[in-house]
């Protein structure tokens, strides 16, 4: 056991080995060969060595190589043909082979074996380019051109890759033969007809021809490629049209560049690179107005493809319209239907996208029947969209009702637009329906009719108060005073029951009043203002109104003295204020303090104040005067809450009437102040 641990060797006992290991110098392997004997056995002795391997191994083509050149370099050509040709037989598409044994029939300048050899090479293996290269060089170091043509054309007619025929047209302009050159380009393209090819074709013509051979070629690739139907080849082509294009511009052929474009957009309508292409070109060459059709064109193919893409899209369908109605006059009807057919939205609820729609049908239909003049067609399509498209009981346009009446009308059809409307009232009402109807019927002078479909509009929405006013001042203009008022009294008296709004409220009484100041009923219009008032008491312009109206309005005994002493019937009554004039006024002004007063709002007291000084300055005595100026608020500040300074009003009347109430009016202004402060 101590023995094998003594033997053990340790890991710096093998470094240190192999460092001295490596520090010898083998000795050298060269043989001396001294005279004939011994190279005879030498070469014996290696050929067996290889005959040997080769034996074991036939298929291993680099020791045939090998083998091959030990013999070359023994200077025997005979054996090394012999051991190349054996191997040959073995595999004969091994192609290092091949070149090797080439090389070295060249390499011992034997050019007839090494034509032959490249003749079996070719024959033998056709699709290996770097052979029929080799073959070329040769012949072609040679000076041998007609045997390198004849090569290439031998070559060509395999259907090589386009480096055999790019190194045919190099070798016809090496020869300066650029006729034969042509003639390989011809079956170039038929060989390979791709945009790559004719476009090589086109920069051979570009250096070596002139303008009338590249113009040839640029048609016939233009031409040939076109009658493929290869949507692969599409975007290569229509590069080559621009670049045709783009050529003839640089001739100066602008109306060969235009047409060459022409015809491709009408071809390929949906590619924008031509529309494009066109467009740089008629800003770059053209005048204003081709670079504006061709501007024009491509908004126009824009719109299309957005179109295509989105076909509810109704604003781009409303711009598509305008420009083809401005620009593409006999495309609009067809453009008109394509706009309406099967684009209607698909919401059940009425929105924008139903309104954009419902226009593109007005749009239509108008162009039909205003444009075309074909009324039938018309006839055809407002049945169609009343009929089938709108959703009625979702809901309706009144429009398109309306619009649909009146064709009828224009046409003749009384009767009939009253069916239209009619079924459109008892279908789906709507409040334009409606006071389009009243219209219809008020041109036509039928206006017992219009007070049937005013009676049933109100029965519809009694709280448009517009409409009450609208059928009132009907009746008014008719000169039946009595139905007018009727419908105002209907109106005022039922208004809690309608639920007519403040505002509503507001508008109905003064129009009542202006009808019954304009039929001189004074006394009726004084009984309305006090409702009105009595609705409104907190709006001091509404008290001024009054009692400038109380001045300015006959009281019913100045009324009927007026009458009496009018001739006729027709006379404008005329009249200036009188004192009972004055102290209704007056009596309306101080009714409006007293309100203002009890609920405590100085500012509108002030205005009121202000009214009624004013009222005296044009109507009052000297003594009025004095005494309203007496009466007047006094502006003061004071301080406010947060220590901020506010600005208020002092009312003589109220010192007055504290004189007599000092400790209550004191008490009440404490009270008002402490009030004031707890709500700031």
């Amino acid at each position: 056991m101590d023995d094998e641990v003594n033997k053990q060797i340790s890991a710096e006992q093998i470094l240190k080995e192999v460092y001295e290991r490596r520090k010898v110098v083998k000795p050298s392997t060269k043989v001396d060969i001294l005279d004939l004997e011994e190279l005879h056995e030498y070469q014996r002795r290696k050929r067996s060595e290889y005959e040997t391997y080769l034996k074991r191994n036939r298929l291993d083509m680099g020791q045939w190589i090998r083998y091959a050149k030990f013999e070359v370099e023994q200077h025997d050509m005979r054996r090394a043909r012999s051991i190349f040709e054996r191997a040959l037989l073995v595999d004969n598409g091994y192609i290092p082979l091949w070149i090797r044994y080439i090389d070295t029939e060249l390499k011992s300048k034997f050019i007839n074996h090494a034509r032959n050899l490249l003749d079996r090479a070719i024959n033998t293996l056709p699709r290996v380019d770097k052979l029929w290269y080799k073959y070329l060089l040769m012949e072609e170091s040679l000076g041998n051109i007609s045997i390198v043509r004849s090569l290439f054309t031998k070559w060509t007619s395999l259907e090589p890759h386009p480096n055999a025929w790019d190194s045919f047209v190099a070798f016809e302009v090496r020869q300066e033969n650029f006729e034969n050159a042509r003639d390989v380009y011809s079956r170039y393209v038929l060989v390979h007809p791709m945009v790559s090819t004719w476009r090589k074709w086109v920069q051979f013509e570009t250096t070596y021809g002139d303008v009338d051979t590249v113009r040839k070629v640029y048609s016939l690739a233009v031409d040939t490629l076109a009658s493929f139907p290869d949507k692969e080849r599409e975007d290569d082509l229509i590069s080559l049209i621009i670049s045709f294009a783009t050529w003839e511009s640089a001739q100066q052929e602008y109306e060969r560049c235009r047409a060459l474009y022409d015809i491709a957009i009408e071809k390929w309508p949906q590619r924008d690179e031509l529309r494009n292409s066109l467009v740089h070109f008629e800003k770059k060459f053209g005048n204003i107005i081709s670079a504006e059709e061709s501007v024009i064109h491509k908004r126009k193919r824009s719109y299309e493809e957005r179109l295509r893409e989105s076909p509810r899209d109704y604003d781009t369908w409303w711009l598509y319209l305008d420009l083809v109605q401005a620009y593409f006059q006999p495309q609009v009807l067809e453009t008109l239907k394509k706009s309406v057919s099967s684009n209607e939205p698909t919401a059940s609820v009425k929105n924008i996208a139903w309104k954009q729609y419902i226009y593109l049908w007005i749009r239509l239909l108008t162009f039909v029947e205003l444009e075309m003049s074909n009324i039938e067609c018309c006839r055809g399509l407002y049945k169609r969209l009343v009929d089938h498209l709108i959703p009625h009981k979702q809901f309706t346009f009144s429009k398109v009702w309306l619009m649909y009446a009146n064709f009828e009308i224009r046409q003749g059809n009384i009767d009939t637009a009253r069916k239209i409307l009619g079924r459109s009232l008892g279908t789906c009402p709507k409040v334009k329906t409606f006071r389009g109807y009243i219209e219809l019927e008020i041109k036509l002078k039928q206006f017992d009719r219009v007070r049937k479909i005013y009676e049933k509009f109100l029965e519809f929405n009694p709280l448009k108060v517009d409409t009450w006013v609208n059928y009132a001042e009907l009746e008014e203009n008719l000169g039946d005073e009595d139905r007018c008022r009727a419908i105002y009294d209907l109106a005022i008296s039922n208004a809690d029951a309608i639920g007519f709004s403040k505002d509503s409220m507001i508008f109905l009484m003064q129009r009542s009043i202006e009808f019954e100041t304009d039929e001189e009923e004074f006394g009726r219009a004084r009984q309305l203002f006090d409702k009105y008032i009595q609705m409104n008491e907190n709006l001091p312009q509404l008290w001024i109104t009054y009692a400038l109206y109380e001045s300015s309005n006959p009281s019913e005994g100045q009324l009927n003295s007026l009458r009496e002493n009018l001739i006729d019937d027709d006379d404008e009554l005329n009249f200036e204020a009188t004192d009972e004039n004055i102290v209704r006024a007056r009596e309306v002004f101080e009714r409006a303090l007293k309100h203002f007063k009890r609920i405590d709002h100085k500012e509108n007291r002030a205005v009121i104040y202000e009214a009624y000084k004013s009222f005296e300055d044009n109507h009052g005595s000297d003594e009025d005067r004095q005494a309203i100026g007496k009466r007047m608020p006094r502006l003061i500040r004071e301080q406010g809450p947060n220590a901020i300074e506010q600005e208020s009003y002092e009312f003589p009347d109220d010192e007055h009437d504290n004189s007599k109430e000092p400790n209550v009016s004191k008490f009440l202004a404490l009270a008002k102040k402490w009030n004031e402060s707890q709500q700031a």
